[in-house]
């Protein structure tokens, strides 16, 4: 979910406004941080200089500038040239984000080591719309074209997250400080996922349509969050997909873990714009409209690694001896942990007579370096490196375990050696790979587990 610049004033303005809030809603402490605080994927400023393993130097090619043309529908699954390893006899999709989207950096690498090294078999490359179609029906496809080709001769399969919509779609667009926002006609986010699937024929194996659209952050529209209107996009955008390639699996956009409703920036009260929506309210909202049709495979999820266990329940935490950060403990919610979350979206889908699996689009926990993290990461603190590793196998195997999650991608692999300072950025405490290019212990643990 990497984002555009943000208004870091403006940011910590409302940090404050929030941290007010909070004292009033409660749950919504663990929201307020996850939306202000902002993306956890921000591409870093500059080219990084530190070499991964196995790293390669790289080739930038040019830069297209035309669209390819469009091809029929196909009657049947569009077959890959790739050479895809067979999947776990589970079914389980094992992922990962890698940094994959830099210019001039070689992501043979990243995919190189998360299939040979980590044993993984799924890649998450988030696209964002705006930096391959900065203007309409020109294209720059040379960056994503590097990534698809790397992961196709490593056999990573790969779900591009399609997100961030161009200011040519969007009539009259609203502060782009506030977040971004879809095209004004979903028809034109459909064209662009056909362009891709046109492009990378039996290269796409998962499509995510769009992204946390319980957030202002990612739904900035003048009517504010909408689930009936995010249940209309992904209508339209699923049957589309399913009509150029019945084969790729269709995920709706995930949510973040919220448990707050906010409006005209507060949340101690109602207003006329909601900015944030309760996921849990959110989710049967938008089953109830429809969004879970017969186009989409699976429900998107995110789940924010804090300082409990995965298999912890978040609404009843274990005894609070020995933690620093007391979160859970002052304010008891479902998305502190991975498990109660997991389960309660699945009684969610349950109650609406939904069979579909959870995709589990960004999980991750993060452990200081250095005995560094940034404002909003204090639950990092009672997470050592040694935990971090421990609840990542913990939190892979209960998804495999858990029978509602299909498919998991961490968050992240090498954002370490490639981003900011750990107690500035917030992707390099989260990373499996440290600033020196050094495996962090959950880098061998993730390796060396049992992927049945």
């Amino acid at each position: 979910m990497s984002q555009k610049p943000r208004n870091r004033n403006f940011s910590s303005a409302l940090l404050g406004i929030w941290m007010a809030a909070v004292l009033v809603v409660g749950v919504g402490v663990f929201a307020g941080l996850y939306w202000l605080i902002g993306s956890r994927q921000a591409a870093p400023a500059a080219t990084p200089t530190v070499s991964l393993p196995t790293a390669q130097t790289a080739t930038e090619a040019p830069i297209a500038t035309e669209a390819l043309p469009a091809t029929a529908a196909p009657e049947q699954p569009v077959e890959s040239a790739c050479a895809y390893p067979p999947l776990p006899a589970s079914g389980f999709g094992y992922g990962i984000q890698a940094h994959s989207l830099v210019p001039g950096l070689d992501p043979a690498s990243g995919f190189n080591i998360a299939r040979n090294q980590l044993h993984l078999y799924w890649s998450k490359i988030q696209t964002r719309w705006y930096t391959i179609e900065p203007a309409q029906g020109q294209y720059e496809w040379a960056t994503l074209d590097n990534a698809m080709d790397a992961a196709c001769k490593n056999g990573m399969r790969v779900m591009l997250s399609v997100v961030a919509a161009p200011g040519w779609t969007q009539a009259n667009p609203l502060d782009p400080n506030l977040g971004e926002a879809p095209p004004d006609d979903t028809n034109a986010y459909v064209g662009f996922v056909s362009a891709l699937i046109d492009r990378y024929p039996g290269q796409i194996q998962a499509i995510e349509i769009w992204n946390e659209a319980n957030l202002e952050r990612e739904w900035n529209v003048a009517a504010g969050v909408d689930p009936a209107a995010f249940a209309r996009f992904v209508q339209t955008t699923a049957a589309s997909i399913k009509a150029k390639d019945a084969s790729i699996f269709v995920i709706s956009g995930a949510l973040a873990p919220t448990g707050a409703n906010c409006f005209d920036v507060f949340c101690n009260g109602t207003g006329t714009r909601r900015i944030v929506m309760d996921d849990a309210q959110f989710l049967t909202q938008f089953l109830q409209s429809g969004g879970a049709d017969q186009n989409v495979d699976c429900i998107g999820v995110h789940s924010n690694g804090t300082n409990l266990s995965p298999t912890a329940d978040g609404a009843n935490p274990p005894d609070k001896a020995g933690y620093t950060f007391l979160g859970p403990w002052n304010s008891p919610h479902y998305s502190w942990a991975m498990k109660s979350q997991v389960e309660t979206y699945a009684a969610i889908l349950d109650q609406a007579g939904i069979d579909l699996p959870q995709c589990m689009t960004e999980f991750g926990y993060a452990s200081p370096v250095d005995g560094k993290f940034p404002p909003g990461y204090e639950f990092a603190a009672d997470v050592s490196e040694e935990l971090q590793a421990q609840y990542l196998v913990e939190a892979y195997e209960y998804m495999r375990t858990s029978g509602h999650v299909k498919l998991a991608f961490l968050f992240n692999l090498d954002y370490g050696p490639l981003g900011g300072e750990p107690d500035q950025d917030d992707n390099t405490i989260f990373s499996i790979i440290n600033k020196g290019g050094i495996p962090r212990p959950a880098f061998e643990a993730i390796g060396s587990m049992e992927k049945p």
